[in-house]
């Protein structure tokens, strides 16, 4: 059940200020943490200061931090799901300097602490994906997935290559994929397709483009149901009604990872095979049909 603070927070949304929604999308998405964290620490993931993150909760009704935690531990019937102890020693391993030559044995320490705390928090993200894949909004977008008359897939800026490979995915599994590129100026393929029941998937993370945020504006105002896949910052992300999916990207490495997009679309043709049944059996066999008649594969 939605507590009182995601429902009073998502109400009133879209009067909030570009860092009130990167604090409230941080929150948002990690409810079950945040008996952990000080206002700093939320702060800090949500790019902003602990004042900042004290005057967004006074903004929604609540005096301070500690008024929101009692209310939550109030609300709740189960402990806090504690899935990552790390990050407090990430935080201060970020800030932690030894003396010594860079390219001596102490360098080569850094870099194996780095790397060992990269690799965790790439494994909390993909921990979260699993997540996700049990809840209500991922059951809903792989039911449209196998419903929908059409579906189309955008991938903006970086995911365009991860978003194409999870269309290629799907169009194996059921007719009407379509990888919308927007080479049109419009998106007039996925936004005036004509058919009954389309749907779109458009996959964007940061630093956000501002044709996604058209994109997803242009869809909600035409009554066009899509999935909008995204990081945990995005600060437009609720400003209209969508499926929503957040991943965790930042593993601390120079660009953010994709691994965790890699996870939801492949979680999510899974869901979409289950959801088909049988009725997928005879696609199946004529793709194998069609491959062995243009000899695609060595053996």
């Amino acid at each position: 059940m939605t507590c009182a603070f995601a429902r009073t927070v998502e109400s009133r949304y879209a009067e909030l200020t570009p860092t009130a929604k990167r604090i409230a999308s941080y929150m948002l998405a990690n409810l079950d943490r945040l008996g952990l964290e000080t206002a700093d620490q939320i702060a800090q993931q949500a790019g902003t200061s602990g004042i900042s993150v004290g005057r967004f909760l006074r903004s929604v009704g609540y005096r301070n931090l500690d008024d929101l935690k009692r209310e939550l531990r109030g609300g709740s019937d189960r402990p806090w799901m504690i899935t990552d102890r790390l990050d407090e020693y990430r935080r201060t391993v970020g800030t932690y300097s030894v003396d010594g030559d860079v390219g001596g044995n102490d360098g080569a320490r850094r870099g194996e602490r780095a790397l060992a705390l990269s690799l965790e928090r790439e494994l909390d993200a993909i921990r979260h994906v699993y997540r996700l894949a049990e809840g209500p909004v991922f059951a809903q977008v792989a039911d449209r997935i196998a419903q929908a008359d059409a579906v189309f897939i955008l991938g903006i800026q970086s995911t365009r290559g991860i978003s194409n490979a999870f269309s290629s995915y799907l169009e194996y599994l059921r007719p009407r994929v379509f990888y919308s590129d927007g080479q049109s100026g419009s998106y007039v393929d996925s936004l005036n397709s004509e058919f009954e029941r389309p749907y779109c998937i458009v996959t964007d993370t940061r630093a956000y483009s501002r044709g996604a945020r058209r994109y997803c504006q242009a869809a909600a105002e035409r009554g066009q149901p899509f999935a909008l896949v995204t990081d945990l910052s995005c600060p437009w992300a609720r400003d209209w009604p969508s499926d929503l999916l957040q991943v965790k990207t930042d593993v601390g490495q120079f660009w953010d990872s994709l691994a965790p997009l890699t996870c939801l679309f492949n979680l999510l043709i899974t869901a979409v095979v289950d959801r088909l049944g049988p009725a997928i059996d005879r696609r199946v066999e004529r793709n194998r049909e069609l491959q062995r008649t243009f000899d695609q594969f060595e053996s």
